[in-house]
């Protein structure tokens, strides 16, 4: 199975920069991609296939290719956003906590939780942390999981904080957002390599 990769977005609040475009459409030079790579995630799994997370920047940088998917984790802002990404590669969103108005993707209307399939791997997705647990583990006993079976990723926005972590098995990844930065973390997206149904690799990119 070739290796495939996910561009992973959120609280962009408005239009999308020109930078994050450029970088989901594999415009950049491999020189600048990896200045821009501050965090490298390494996920291996066993033979009962239990995930493990390593963080091992600086061993190497992504190589220089246009998204296959890309995921926006909510606080969209403005339509244009997502046709922008939808001009790249298919383009699968949430709404936010500050999504009032209707928006459209590359798979019809957005709402608040999204489960798909992409290449071997089950991804979930919500914008608010919290709701994306509840949405897989429930809240015991009186809310069930939205989600049936756990996937291999998880998706959210909301703290404009990039981070990396496993719930259990389940790569959690929030990017951060290329607009408003947070807790001096600065303006990032993600990239998600998937090799042989998994993921593979994870990296946090630091935007202008």
């Amino acid at each position: 199975m070739a290796q495939k990769r996910i561009g992973v977005i959120s609280d962009t609040h408005g239009p999308l920069p020109a930078e994050a475009f450029d970088l989901f459409n594999g415009e950049w030079s491999a020189e600048r991609l990896a200045e821009a790579a501050v965090k490298r995630y390494e996920v291996t799994y066993d033979a009962e296939g239990r995930a493990t997370l390593r963080d091992v920047w600086p061993e190497s940088a992504p190589d220089v290719r246009a998204c296959d998917l890309i995921l926006h984790a909510g606080d969209i802002g403005v339509q244009s956003a997502l046709d922008e990404l939808g001009a790249i590669c298919r383009t699968v969103a949430v709404l936010g906590n500050n999504d009032r108005a209707a928006f459209w993707d590359s798979d019809g209307g957005v709402g608040d939780l999204r489960s798909l399939t992409f290449d071997g791997i089950d991804i979930a997705m919500m914008h608010i942390p919290t709701d994306l647990r509840i949405a897989l583990h429930g809240r015991p006993p009186t809310v069930v999981a939205a989600v049936k079976e756990m996937p291999q990723l998880a998706v959210h926005g909301h703290t404009h904080v990039p981070e990396v972590r496993l719930d259990g098995d389940t790569v959690v990844l929030c990017p951060g957002s290329p607009t408003r930065s947070r807790s001096g973390s600065g303006h990032n997206a993600a990239l998600v390599d998937i090799e042989d149904g998994r993921v593979a690799d994870v990296y946090i990119i630091r935007l202008p």
